[in-house]
């Protein structure tokens, strides 16, 4: 948090995750110490990053029962850091009839609760299940709840061999949270992470949509350290690369 308000980010998204930045069993203390040292730092916690996905799809109505209990304590925990959103992996190795509908099922329930308290669900474009418009718009229009958005993850999409730009434009950007913009270059089968801009994801036509049609959701920096280690410069080197890059693409 403190590297993100010194390169001069707006806000930072939460890792969710027993190896992440926090999890649902963070105390009462740990939650208000993190929103004090953002408001110190004047940026804000805008999202949950949780891990959820396979489980919401999973054959065991108990196994969903507690994915979605499970996606209900990311949501207070996201009341609790002031957060917007709680990312979820629309996430299953099956792109099948039956996990689109206990997707859609586990979504509605989970829709419920986070409309009672104001925080938005984000199904990510990653995965099996929403990863192109026509997808997007199936779950959506399925689920019915306009707390359910999508985060859109330009790379994701392109490396599923479709046109990011072409499934976009399908979406209605009222509908869309978050775009996130990572870059990677395809070597001998294999996607390897490199910084904006020095890779093949098409992100200028991306931007210029966003620009023209008005949008108002967030522009997030996906910075994959974390699962990369070898291959991306340090944050403190990397990250002010990619923001003065995502400022050049949206001209500000």
């Amino acid at each position: 948090m403190r590297l993100a308000a010194e390169v001069g980010f707006d806000g930072v998204d939460m890792r969710t995750n027993r190896d992440g930045h926090i999890y649902i069993d963070a105390s009462r203390e740990v939650r208000r110490r993190l929103v004090e040292l953002a408001d110190s730092l004047n940026i804000k916690i805008f999202s949950v990053y949780s891990y959820l996905g396979g489980d919401l799809v999973s054959p065991d109505p108990g196994v969903r029962e507690r994915a979605v209990q499970e996606l209900v304590a990311h949501v207070d925990l996201a009341v609790d850091l002031g957060a917007t959103y709680v990312r979820i992996f629309p996430g299953t190795k099956e792109r099948t009839r039956e996990n689109y509908e206990r997707f859609i099922e586990s979504c509605r329930l989970a829709c419920r609760e986070a409309e009672d308290r104001g925080v938005y669900i984000g199904m990510e474009t990653h995965g099996e299940l929403a990863y192109s418009g026509d997808t997007c718009n199936l779950i959506l229009e399925r689920v019915g709840s306009e707390f359910l958005k999508v985060v859109y993850d330009v790379a994701g999409v392109h490396m599923q061999g479709l046109n990011p730009l072409k499934e976009l434009r399908e979406i209605d950007l009222g509908h869309v949270i978050a775009v996130q913009f990572h870059d990677f270059v395809k070597e001998e089968g294999r996607w390897r992470p490199v910084l904006l801009g020095e890779g093949e994801v098409p992100h200028e036509g991306i931007a210029k949509y966003l620009k023209d049609m008005g949008y108002e959701g967030f522009i997030v920096d996906e910075y994959e350290k974390w699962w990369h280690p070898h291959e991306l410069p340090d944050p403190e080197e990397g990250l002010p690369h990619e923001l003065s890059y995502l400022k050049k693409l949206f001209e500000v």
